[in-house]
């Protein structure tokens, strides 16, 4: 009977011991994932000269490229909202009429040469990370997007898109039907006339 009692203790205490750690690590997990979004054709497959974190600007061009400005901050962190230092965020986008900077892109029009299309930023100490860009254009059917991939070590770790609510030429602009939507968009904030600004959390 001791020793049943015992067994029965113990298996008691094990449960107990479970939930708790299965407590505590949900604790730890304050933010969920940022969902993985898929590539898209277009991903710039020859590098270019410039590659800093300011695409209205294009090293050796006099002159800005036309469009909203968009000021885009962010920050990486983990589940637990531990800032990432020294992360790679590099992003691709549309100029303001919607086109690609890659010559599969069959959309009507002359591209912009003085936006840069693509660039990269590197986390600060504190995981934020800033791009002075133009606000995307649309086309059919996507919703309006930017694309990002996440570098870690080297490595690839996340890459998505980021959708926009409030954008100048469509109030709303997010995959319809798609649950995890809301971790991929951004509210649009006007600053100034043409000028805009926005935040994304990147949790990997």
């Amino acid at each position: 009977m001791k020793r049943r009692n015992f067994t029965f203790g113990f298996a008691v205490l094990l449960i107990a011991i479970l939930s708790l750690a299965t407590s505590l690590s949900a604790a730890q997990d304050m933010y969920e994932k940022t969902p993985s979004d898929y590539e898209g054709p277009f991903y710039p497959v020859i590098r270019q000269q410039d590659e800093d974190n300011d695409l209205t600007r294009v090293a050796g061009r006099p002159e800005n490229a036309r469009g909203d400005v968009l000021n885009l901050s962010g920050v990486v962190s983990n589940t637990s909202g531990e800032p990432q230092k020294g992360v790679i965020v590099e992003i691709w986008q549309t100029d303001p009429s919607g086109r690609y900077k890659d010559a599969r892109d069959n959309t009507p029009g002359e591209r912009d040469p003085n936006f840069q299309y693509w660039g990269k930023a590197t986390t600060a100490e504190d995981g934020t990370f800033l791009f002075k860009t133009l606000v995307p254009g649309g086309y059919a059917p996507r919703p309006v997007h930017i694309h990002y991939k996440v570098w870690v070590d080297g490595n690839v770790r996340l890459t998505s898109q980021i959708y926009f609510r409030n954008h100048p030429d469509r109030s709303e602009s997010s995959p319809a039907g798609f649950p995890a939507a809301d971790l991929q968009t951004i509210d649009l904030q006007s600053t100034r006339p043409n000028e805009f600004k926005g935040f994304f959390h990147i949790v990997i």
